[in-house]
C-alpha cells in the first residue's frame, strides 16, 4: 500500500489537540468520527476501505499501512476511542474468575481459534467480556493509540443499551441495523443482559427472523415490552411497522440528550461510534 490509500487528506484540522477521534474497525473497513465539543457543527465522519488490500495480504499489513497512509488518525488528539468487530467472543457473568478461567470458557467455544486475545472487565454492560481479533491487531492498536482500551463493538453496544435499561422492569431487545448486511442484539430483562449477539441478514425478512426469534427464546410479553430499533434509516423505517404486527411496542432508538455536548449535528454519525464515544467519555 502506498500514499495513494490516503482518503483523509482534505480534513484540515488546526488544533487537534481539541478534537475526539472515535474509531470502529471491521473486517473490511475502518470507520470514524471526528468531533470537537467546542465548535458547533463540527462533526466529521468517513470510511477507509481496506477491503481490496485485505484482498492482498494479511489483515495486520492492511490494517497498518491504512492507518499510516492516513496521517490525520496519528494526530495528538484530546482523545481517541477504539473499538473493534470480532465473530469470536463471548460474555460470561461479571466477576468470572481470573483471566486464564475466562480462556479456558473461550476455548470451550472456539477451540481452534488463533489470534489476539482480549479480556475486559468491568464496563457497563454488566459482563465479562473475551474476544479475539487478527494476530499482531490488538497490540499495534494499543501501541498506535497510545495504550486505550479497545473495546468489542457488542459490548459498547450492550453498555450503551443496558444503561437505558436500568430504571425500568420491561424487558427489551435492542437491534442495532448496519450497513453492511448484519446486525447486533443485544437483549434485557429488568436491567440484565440476557443475549448479545451479531447476526448476517441478507434480507429484511432475516431481520425480523432473528428479532423475533431472540424475543420468543426470552418469553417475552407481546403486550408490555419493548423492540428498540436504531441503525440504517430506510430499513428501521421498513421494519419496524412489520414488527409492530407481531409486538405491540417497537420504537426508534432515539439520539440521547448526552451525545448532543459531542457536536450539535451528531445525529449524522453512525450509532454505534456515539455510544462509544458516549461511553468512554463518561468513564474518563
Amino acid at each position: 500500500m502506498s500514499s495513494l490509500s490516503d482518503t483523509t487528506g482534505d480534513i484540515k484540522l488546526d488544533k487537534p489537540y481539541l478534537w475526539t477521534l472515535t474509531l470502529f474497525i471491521d473486517g473490511r473497513q475502518i470507520h470514524f468520527m471526528l468531533h470537537n465539543d467546542m465548535e458547533a457543527d463540527s462533526l466529521i465522519c468517513r470510511n477507509i476501505d481496506i477491503g481490496k488490500w485485505i484482498d492482498e495480504g494479511e489483515y495486520l499489513r492492511a490494517l497498518e499501512n491504512a492507518i499510516y497512509d492516513n496521517r490525520l488518525l496519528l494526530n495528538d488528539f484530546k482523545r481517541v476511542n477504539v473499538s473493534v468487530d470480532s465473530n469470536k467472543f463471548i460474555f460470561l457473568p461479571q466477576g468470572y474468575g481470573s483471566d486464564d478461567d475466562v480462556r479456558k470458557a473461550f476455548d470451550v467455544a472456539f477451540p481452534d481459534a488463533e489470534g489476539d486475545f482480549v479480556v475486559s472487565r468491568g464496563y457497563n454492560c454488566n459482563a465479562d467480556v473475551a474476544y479475539m481479533v487478527p494476530q499482531g491487531v490488538y497490540r499495534f492498536l494499543q501501541r498506535t493509540f497510545s495504550n486505550i482500551p479497545v473495546r468489542l463493538n457488542l459490548e459498547v453496544l450492550a453498555s450503551y443499551f443496558r444503561g437505558r435499561t436500568l430504571t425500568s422492569n420491561v424487558g427489551k431487545v435492542a437491534v442495532y441495523i448496519r450497513g453492511d448486511g448484519r446486525i447486533d442484539v443485544c437483549a434485557f430483562k429488568r436491567g440484565k443482559l440476557q443475549l448479545a449477539n451479531t447476526y448476517l441478514c441478507r434480507s429484511e425478512n432475516d431481520i425480523m427472523y432473528y428479532t423475533l426469534a431472540v424475543w420468543n427464546e426470552l418469553g417475552l410479553d407481546v403486550h408490555s415490552d419493548e423492540i428498540q430499533v436504531a441503525g440504517d434509516k430506510t430499513v428501521r423505517a421498513s421494519i419496524m411497522p412489520r414488527l409492530r404486527e407481531y409486538v405491540t411496542y417497537v420504537v426508534p432508538v432515539m439520539v440521547p440528550p448526552a451525545a448532543m455536548r459531542l457536536a450539535s449535528d451528531v445525529a449524522k454519525a453512525p450509532f454505534n461510534l456515539i455510544a462509544l464515544a458516549i461511553y468512554e467519555d463518561n468513564k474518563r
